[in-house]
């Protein structure tokens, strides 16, 4: 039966929400650590093990490495005008709105060859600016959207490939305290060979000595791990397709047969696979979802694939609750047992 993995956010930051998520039909957790340190982490995912306990539940508690990835460092949501250029440093300087041109600034660089004419792209694709000026030390974009930046998005230049750093000195520094952490599960973001899992495994194995080590599940979301899927199927314990960046990275004509390829390698290798994100975002504003949405995601339920992965639906969405009371009803209705293992908590 397809597992439901929520992002823990906001919204989902009290043992009140994890209480009402678990019963609404939540089988894992997943903590991102692209905005929190590993050990704030640790300390929350102890927390819902505890509620998890108090209930009977068992869950799997992933913990996302992020990678390499370049982002905006806004720490508050960051208005966009089509009216209003923004300057876009190429360094971690403090994003500014009221500053005239309003002023954002970069963390993991990645921005330095931008030309005039390219169009940046941020989070999942949600807004996009125009590069219109170039200077050695930032550029002037003019927003193609008008919204509001979220916090800390990554951002992309259109059209070219994004491939990051899967492992950084952060994450390495990380798996090697998770000895004492209650995670089942550790997500590597930008996987692109197998190389990089042996070496999480290697990691792993260190920090938790002659116990069983967490599983590893490698994120796929870049046209080059596309090209190395089979080596890291090989290599990994269960596989993500992080669709967000996968389309930012190969384009939407490419995306469909991308993730395609993703998804029967997998099932051909009997090697679980969770799809994310955005799976039912409408429901973060809406009664019902959208009836794409809806089609896509019992599809996916349909063929039997391990997973579902929220984000911003169990985030900052205003119905996670909802939002994974209805995933769970259409697994109940068009599910069925895969007869595979469970999704990579030990039974």
């Amino acid at each position: 039966m397809t597992k439901i993995v929520i992002t823990v956010g906001p919204n989902t930051s009290t043992p009140e929400s994890w209480r009402q998520i678990i019963d609404s039909g939540a089988d894992a957790f997943r903590f991102p650590a692209s905005k929190f340190g590993v050990d704030v982490l640790t300390d929350q995912a102890w927390s819902v093990a505890k509620e998890a306990d108090g209930l009977g539940a068992k869950l799997d508690l992933l913990l996302d490495l992020p990678g390499s990835k370049t982002r905006l460092t806004n720490d508050n949501g960051f208005p966009l005008d089509p009216q209003r250029p923004v300057r876009v440093a190429f360094s971690p300087e403090e994003a500014d709105p009221r500053l005239d041109p309003p002023r954002l600034g970069i963390s993991g660089g990645g921005l330095d060859e931008v030309a005039v004419g390219d169009v940046l792209v941020t989070g999942d694709g949600e807004e996009a600016l125009a590069v219109e000026a170039v200077a050695d030390d930032h550029c002037i974009a003019r927003p193609l959207t008008s919204g509001e930046l979220g916090r800390r998005r990554g951002v992309t230049v259109s059209g070219r490939s994004n491939a990051s750093e899967s492992l950084t000195a952060g994450d390495r520094e990380g798996l090697e305290t998770l000895g004492a952490a209650p995670f089942t599960g550790v997500i590597v973001s930008f996987v692109e060979s197998a190389k990089t899992v042996r070496e999480v495994k290697e990691s792993l194995a260190r920090s938790f000595g002659n116990r069983p080590p967490p599983a590893v599940i490698a994120k796929v979301e870049t046209a080059a791990g596309i090209g190395a899927i089979q080596e890291i199927l090989d290599e990994s314990d269960g596989v993500l397709l992080g669709r967000g960046d996968l389309l930012l990275d190969v384009g939407p004509i490419e995306f469909y047969d991308a993730c395609r390829s993703v998804l029967k390698a997998a099932d051909k290798q009997g090697v679980p696979a969770i799809v994310g994100t955005q799976l039912l975002v409408s429901l973060s504003n809406t009664w019902l979802p959208n009836r794409s949405e809806l089609a896509y995601v019992s599809h996916l339920i349909e063929k039997r694939v391990h997973g579902l992965m929220l984000s911003t639906e169990t985030t900052v969405g205003k119905h996670p609750t909802r939002t994974v009371a209805m995933l769970s009803s259409l697994i109940e209705r068009y599910g069925a047992e895969s007869g595979r293992l469970p999704l990579f908590r030990a039974s």
